[in-house]
């Protein structure tokens, strides 16, 4: 990655010419040379790498998907396959000649960058996680990217953080963690509810005064909402940090509403979007001015998500991504499974005045829309709306939803706990009116107990917490 000064202020021309020459590098010089996965697909696809010379030609490329990373039946080591060699094994396997021209120190070197450092994982939420390999490279790279995401934010040395974020194999937490070490910040490392527990997180909040607390959307909500049962102050709070889940901009404004109603010293509420795959996440300067990418790391294309046809400026798409300037684990042309509905643009940002491109709008996950039947045939159930609804309820503190099929029509039965003083017998009768209302199938609401719900939905267990479940094959 280059010098965040120069790439946040490069013209939108510029730009493009800096990301072509990274493509034409990263696909003739490592993928052709060092990828198992793309190498072999260049030759079965009859695919001249150096007819790859910049972006518009990535077309020529299929897309990878999730599907392909999984390993086959018997195959654990296929996710190896987007691994590049180190140069050692790809001159053993005669695919380049001539490491030892350069003189020991510089081959040890360039050897080092490609050699595994750290394994991570996706969060396993729609598939079965999937390990992507880090070297001291991406190290790097995943601290200069938290870096200028704490330049996007407006965070400084200055700021007491307090990361919330699951401690797990993941670039969500380790980010976080890497940003405030290489900017010399104090920040309590919490390891999220599954480490510390929100009582303790809660309790170190207040006694070290810390203005900013950075954790998943849901994971906020509980803690704003649950401060009064646990009898500690948000007095010095002034800006929480969400990332991991799904975050629309309701939710960021639902948040102001909770820090207020707490007492905290201010509301601001700040996005950062992360993507496994992508080995790091971009940061939103304010809300809906759309989260800040890095040109020199990560090409981000936004496609239609069932042509694959690539969409202009603004529209709404799935988000594709493809590594520029990686090793350890690599990917091209990667359909993420994502919705932008603002889709990307590469004007100026009229915030911060940055010229990197920008992923406008919420952020919706494919996965989260199920195809339903009804008492009048089939349609579309959007559990992203669904989450939307339910995360601004003043009502609501925890819930889930299941999705169950009862002879040929399915059926959606809601569990929720509600917040302290509210009616439950009004909050059942009013959910369910309103849902029975938008949806076309049968729909029951239930409550149950704070314990109960938590732990479905792994409050203090998991990465974020899982709120759906489908059951209809089960």
């Amino acid at each position: 990655m280059q010098a965040w000064n120069k790439i946040r202020r490069m013209p939108a021309a510029e730009i493009r010419k800096m990301q072509d020459d990274l493509v034409y590098k990263m696909v003739n010089e490592e993928l052709a040379v060092r990828h198992p996965y793309y190498r072999a697909l260049f030759k079965e696809a009859n695919i001249n790498p150096a007819e790859i010379k910049g972006v518009s030609d990535l077309s020529k490329l299929p897309f990878t998907e999730k599907k392909d990373l999984l390993p086959p039946e018997g195959e654990p080591l296929h996710p190896k396959k987007f691994v590049l060699e180190t140069p050692e094994e790809s001159e053993d396997k005669g695919k380049k000649k001539g490491f030892a021209l350069f003189g020991k120190k510089e081959a040890e070197t360039e050897c080092s960058d490609y050699r595994f450092q750290a394994l991570y994982f996706t969060a396993g939420r729609t598939e079965k996680p999937i390990p992507v390999e880090y070297t001291h490279y991406d190290l790097d790279n995943v601290r200069e990217a938290g870096l200028r995401t704490f330049d996007i934010l407006g965070l400084t040395r200055d700021d007491t953080l307090i990361n919330a974020f699951t401690f797990a194999p993941n670039v969500y937490f380790w980010q976080m963690f890497y940003s405030t070490i290489g900017i010399g910040s104090t920040a309590l490392q919490t390891g999220g509810g599954k480490v510390l527990g929100m009582e303790k997180i809660l309790k170190a909040l207040d006694s070290m005064e810390a203005p900013v607390l950075v954790a998943a959307p849901g994971y906020v909500r509980f803690a704003l909402q649950t401060l009064d049962h646990f009898g500690f102050s948000a007095a010095n709070l002034e800006r929480v940090v969400i990332g991991i889940d799904y975050a629309p901009m309701e939710a960021v404004e639902k948040l102001r509403k909770l820090m207020k109603s707490v007492g905290a010293k201010n509301d601001l509420v700040q996005r950062i979007y992360f993507i496994s795959e992508a080995k790091s996440g971009w940061a939103e300067c304010e809300p809906d001015f759309g989260y800040h990418t890095n040109p020199d790391h990560i090409l981000v294309e936004i496609v239609d998500p069932e042509s694959g046809v690539l969409l202009g400026e603004g529209e709404k798409g799935e988000v594709v991504i493809t590594h520029l300037d990686t090793r350890g684990t690599v990917l091209m042309r990667y359909k993420t499974g994502d919705i932008a509905t603002g889709g990307l643009t590469t004007e100026p940002c009229p915030n911060c005045k940055r010229t990197v491109p920008r992923i406008m709008g919420d952020i919706e996950r494919k996965s989260l829309v199920y195809d339903l039947k009804g008492r009048d045939g089939a349609f579309q159930f959007n559990g992203n709306h669904l989450r939307k609804k339910m995360f601004t309820r003043e009502d609501v503190l925890l819930w889930y939803v299941e999705l169950n099929r009862s002879g040929s029509e399915d059926n959606l039965k809601i569990v929720v706990k509600g917040t302290s003083g509210a009616d439950e017998a009004v909050l059942l009768k009013t959910l369910e009116q309103e849902l029975q209302a938008e949806y076309k199938v049968p729909v029951t609401v239930e409550s149950s107990t704070l314990d109960a719900v938590a732990d479905k939905i792994g409050m203090e267990k998991q990465i974020t917490e899982q709120t759906i479940f489908d059951n209809r094959n089960s």
